[in-house]
């Protein structure tokens, strides 16, 4: 150590340069400037891949190379080399080299240059509770990486070396979870796409139902829709394909909505919609509003299955008694005394 020390002082005094050379990395997106971190105050070089591109003497700035004359600066005030408005090709190794004192500090930079990150797309493959699935995806690009996060855990990712074709990557999320994060990144940048489970996960809707009353006169009807109100839930009237009325409301805990109607031979269709399903009731008006009274869809189906039930009830008891009619006519018929014919003698 001792013997170090005392060589590099006779060097030192002998007006000899010692060079100290060092390396680092930088990533940079295309069109940022970067900026070399090795000072040069006085004099020294900047090159690229072992060609000088720039130099300091005496305090006033020389480019060299004419690719980056218009790009390339150094900073009087701080000493510090850069390169502006950066490109694919601009990627390389660059090296400082500072004279400015008997030690030559040399700094090596890998520069290397990407394309920008495109913010990553989220769409929905499922959107039905409880298989809530979703699908992320990007435009391709160098040493891209594609993954899914949650509270700070990584729960997937996928990268590929194919640039022409984008990268995606599924997932399947929980309700009720806290939020996904799908975040797209290369060694300069990244940029994320924030996924709220409520936004992605519905329930199904339930199916409508359907409550008539006729009114005076029996020429009309009000027929009253009602449903299970849900998230994103529109209500709506429809017939041949035309929608007569609808309504949302997301502070109902049942959604309804009323429909006056003439007697006619339409079909009236009731039909409650999500962004994933849909359920319809129909309803035929010609048996409700031409009477008067108060009933629903569903009793109407039930009086008439009634009225049908007590009519078999009755043809069956009618056969039966006839039946046994004619068996007792038949008995009478076997057990009952004949009549002898009687003859009538004449005596002479």
């Amino acid at each position: 150590m001792r013997t170090a020390v005392i060589l590099l002082y006779t060097c030192w005094t002998a007006g000899l340069h010692i060079s100290f050379t060092q390396s680092k990395k930088l990533n940079c997106i295309v069109g940022d400037r970067v900026h070399f971190q090795t000072a040069v105050n006085n004099t020294g070089f900047l090159s690229e891949n072992g060609s000088p591109i720039g130099k300091v003497i005496t305090r006033e700035f020389h480019p060299i190379n004419e690719r980056y004359s218009d790009r390339l600066q150094w900073d009087k005030s701080t000493g510090l080399f850069s390169l502006s408005g950066l490109k694919m090709e601009d990627s390389g190794a660059y090296k400082v080299q500072n004279n400015d004192g008997p030690q030559t500090v040399d700094m090596t930079y890998q520069l290397t240059v990407y394309n920008p990150v495109s913010r990553p797309q989220v769409s929905s493959r499922s959107r039905v509770k409880p298989s809530c699935s979703v699908l992320c995806s990007v435009e391709n690009g160098r040493e891209l990486t594609l993954s899914w996060h949650r509270e700070g855990q990584i729960l997937s990712y996928n990268s590929s070396s194919n640039l022409s074709t984008p990268l995606s990557l599924p997932l399947e999320i929980e309700e009720n979870s806290a939020p996904y994060s799908c975040v797209a990144e290369n060694p300069a940048r990244k940029e994320i796409f924030l996924v709220n489970p409520e936004e992605y996960c519905y329930e199904s809707v339930w199916k409508p139902h359907i409550k008539t009353s006729a009114a005076q006169g029996g020429r009309s009807c009000s027929l009253q829709c009602s449903v299970q109100n849900g998230r994103e839930l529109t209500l709506s009237w429809r017939t041949e394909g035309e929608t007569l009325s609808h309504t949302r409301d997301p502070n109902l805990s049942t959604l309804s909505l009323t429909l006056e109607i003439e007697a006619s031979n339409s079909t009236y269709t009731c039909v409650a919609t999500n962004p994933v399903s849909e359920e319809r009731t129909a309803f035929l008006p010609t048996q409700v509003c031409g009477q008067e009274g108060h009933c629903s869809h569903d009793a109407v189906l039930y009086v008439m299955f009634v009225l049908r039930l007590v009519e078999f009830a009755l043809v069956t008891l009618a056969v039966f008694l006839l039946l046994r009619l004619h068996r007792q006519g038949r008995i009478l018929a076997v057990h009952s005394p004949r009549r002898r014919s009687c003859e009538t003698v004449t005596e002479l």
